[in-house]
């Protein structure tokens, strides 16, 4: 498994709902659990330990839950800026005049990007992306924008 795809798997957890994470859980985790026992019953080391097994799949338990939850909701900035960089520029060469108004890009992109964040996505990547002026419709205002270079 490639560095890549680890990274489109965190991303998937980190765009999911929390409705989505626990639904796909209770199918995964037993598939997980079981996979994780048959390894145990084949080792005989811990048939000494009353319990062992068990505790030990406590722990693999705990672990998965627990890195779901740091993959949700520990989502640095840089981070951040990243994926909205590969979302919005994979929406803006799909545009006519591969440009767009920030309210378009909340729209079709993600709802969750203010028009900060995506002044800061600019500044971050001056080779990407620059500022424009986009008119959505003749007679209305222009409204702040972001272009490909």
């Amino acid at each position: 498994m490639k560095i890549k795809d680890v990274r489109s798997i965190i991303d998937l957890i980190r765009d999911a709902s929390k409705a989505d994470l626990i639904i796909v859980s209770l199918f995964l985790l037993p598939i997980l659990l079981g996979s994780w026992s048959i390894c145990f019953n084949n080792i005989s080391y811990l048939d000494h330990y009353d319990g062992s097994k068990f505790a030990v799949m406590i722990v693999i338990a705990a672990i998965y839950i627990l890195g779901l939850i740091v993959m949700k909701w520990w989502d640095p900035r840089d981070e951040q800026l990243k994926r909205a960089r590969l979302h919005v520029e994979r929406r803006l060469e799909r545009r006519p005049g591969h440009r767009a108004s920030f309210e378009a890009i909340r729209k079709e992109v993600n709802e969750k990007y203010d028009d900060n964040f995506l002044k800061e996505l600019i500044n971050k990547n001056p080779a990407t992306f620059h500022k424009s002026k986009v008119r959505r419709s003749k007679g209305k205002p222009y409204m702040d924008g972001i272009a490909l270079n």
